[in-house]
This record gives structure tokens, sequence and C-alpha cells, in this order.
């Protein structure tokens, strides 16, 4: 049985303009669809261009500068790359669930990877979710473990001695902060680039907390992302809503209603868009209001129009200035595109 961790068209102008740090010279086409990019929705791990490729749970998503996409599978527990046009190739971790430092593709070895992010120089960090640290990964593919000793825990401090509980999604700044929903600490924090670990919202206590960066709390976090101005946003599926973090760490409700809010990405106009557990995805304007943006609720495969388009258990995503979102589709085994 597949465990379920919740918790060759497109071209290269498109995923170069799927950040909100990125340059976009993106031109969207006309016709609003759900399309199918890389993996042909059969479980594996095999390297090959678009839908020959075979993915195994992928779950999230990141660009860099050069619109190669970086996806962490926790079936394969290792990170993929998408070269622009569609090429998959393997990036970091040899397919074996562990704890290795070490040659990307194959030595390191990955728990259960969760969150990615990438830095302008092209490091790439991923929330190695089940063994409680943030793995960086250099260009050359060279795995170190960037913060967390792998002790299960709640501890502040230098990155070698810090401790999480199932960090879950990640946000970078342009100052190279990094920014972790620590899930089972109900917690957001901050590894400064100094590599100092902290909390920067949250008590720690389960709720739906608005306030002092001390005092708020939060509900089993999970996606996060940052706008232009540092505002983060958060999802939480528990309650069912987008919190709003202020540079300065005050929390505040930001959007309610959604369905199961799993991972979350802004687009230029601070849009924000949301991959659900009721298998769509959901806008969040910039004033609060939210919509159904793809998919018809039931859980399946199927590329076409916007709300008629079907996704299985759909978690990870990245946007662009136009609203083109790129979906990790973790049941289908798929990376999927949403063209407005």
């Amino acid at each position: 049985m597949r465990k379920f961790f919740v918790p060759v068209f497109v071209i290269t102008s498109l995923l170069l303009g799927c950040s909100k740090s990125k340059t976009s010279n993106v031109t969207p086409t006309q016709t609003a669809s759900v399309t199918t990019y890389v993996g042909n929705g059969t479980a594996g791990l095999v390297n090959a261009p678009g839908t020959g490729a075979e993915l195994n749970l992928p779950v999230d998503i990141t660009v860099d500068q050069s619109g190669n996409l970086y996806v962490t599978e926790q079936g394969n527990n290792d990170i993929r790359k998408v070269a622009p046009g569609g090429s998959v190739s393997t990036f970091a971790g040899n397919g074996t669930s562990g704890y290795v430092d070490g040659a990307g593709a194959t030595v390191a070895e990955f728990n259960v990877p969760e969150g990615i992010v990438i830095d302008d120089v092209g490091n790439v960090y991923v929330a190695d979710s089940q063994n409680n640290v943030i793995r960086k990964i250099t260009p050359a593919g060279l795995v170190s473990t960037y913060a967390g000793n792998g002790t299960k825990g709640y501890v502040d401090g230098p990155a070698a001695s810090a401790e999480f509980n199932q960090p879950n999604g990640l946000a970078i700044d342009k100052s190279r902060n990094i920014y972790v929903t620590d899930f089972f600490n109900n917690v957001i924090r901050k590894i400064s680039s100094d590599g100092t670990v902290s909390t920067f919202a949250g008590n720690g206590s389960p709720g739906l907390t608005n306030g002092p960066s001390g005092t708020a709390e939060f509900h089993l976090p999970s996606g996060i992302t940052i706008d232009g101005s540092n505002n983060l946003f958060v999802a939480e599926s528990v309650n069912s809503d987008i919190r709003e973090i202020t540079p300065s760490g005050d929390v505040s409700t930001f959007a309610t209603g959604l369905n199961g809010p799993v991972r979350i990405t802004v687009d230029g106009s601070d849009n924000l868009y949301v991959t659900t557990s009721a298998n769509i995805i959901q806008k969040v304007t910039s004033t609060g209001t939210v919509s159904t943006y793809a998919g018809n609720g039931t859980p399946g495969y199927n590329d076409g129009s916007l709300l008629q388009s079907e996704f299985n258990s759909p978690i990870g995503l990245i946007s662009n200035f136009q609203g083109v979102v790129i979906v990790a589709d973790y049941g289908n085994d798929r990376i999927r595109v949403v063209t407005p």
C-alpha cells in the first residue's frame, strides 16, 4: 500500500515565470486549461522526457532562474529535476529512505522530504520531515544538513543544535532567511542566513489565536509562502484558513472558508493559490476573496478545462505573474500545469 503523508508542451518561458522573484516573460495560452507536464501516472523512478518519466508521490516544487523545476518525492525519497522542455533527472537522493549526507544522487538519503525552496545562487533547501532537519543541496548536488540535529523536539539556537518536529513547508526571502512550518510544534520557525534558528511566530499551543508573535497560536501549519513585502502566508488545514504574518511577527487571519488548505503560493499581483484536501486549487485575491481556480473536487485524473479537471491529492505548487500554476499532483504521480 502506498503511504500518503499529507501533511511535453511547456516552453522555457513559462517555467521562467513561475516564481514571484523571477522575471516573467510568459504569454499564457488563450485557452484556460489543465494539462500534464511530466509523469505518466505510473508510480516509479524513471528518468525520461515529459510523460515518459515516472514519479512517485511528488510533494513540493520550486524553480530556479533558468527555469529548472526541483520536485521532492516521498515515494522515492529523492529530489527530481525537470529541465525546461520536460526532461526529468534525479538531482539528489539514492532512492533509499535514510539520513545520509554526501554526493547527490548516489550517496545522499532522505526520509519523506516535504517543502523545497531555492536561493538566488542555486542552493536548494529541503524540509526532510521524518529526519527532522533542513537539508541543503549545492548546485553541484552535494547534500549537507543545514539546520537541525535530527532529534524530534523543539529547540531554538545554533543550527547544529536546533530541533524540529516534522518540518513541512518552506519559504525563503531575498536575504536568504528561511521560514519553516514546524508542523507538530505548531509554530513558524526562522533560520537566519547565519544559521541561527528562532521561533518567528506561535507559542507552541495548537489553536487559532491572532496577535503578536509570542501569543499567536497555529494548528498544524503546513504550506507557507512569502510576498514581495516579506509578508508570510500560512495554510492551516485544521483551521481551514490562511494566516498572514507581517515582517514584525504580527499574526492575523487573511482568509477563511478554504477546503482543507495544504500548500500555498503567491503571484505577482499578490493573489494566492492554494492546494486543498478537497482536490481543488483555490484562489484567494489580494483582498481575501476565495474562489475555485481549478478542479471539480472529484479525486481523479482529467486534463481539460479548469473547472472540469480532476486532481488527486495535489500538494506543492508555484505560480507566475500571470496566474500560470504548476502543481505537484501527489496521488496521480504527475506534474500538472494550470493555464488561465
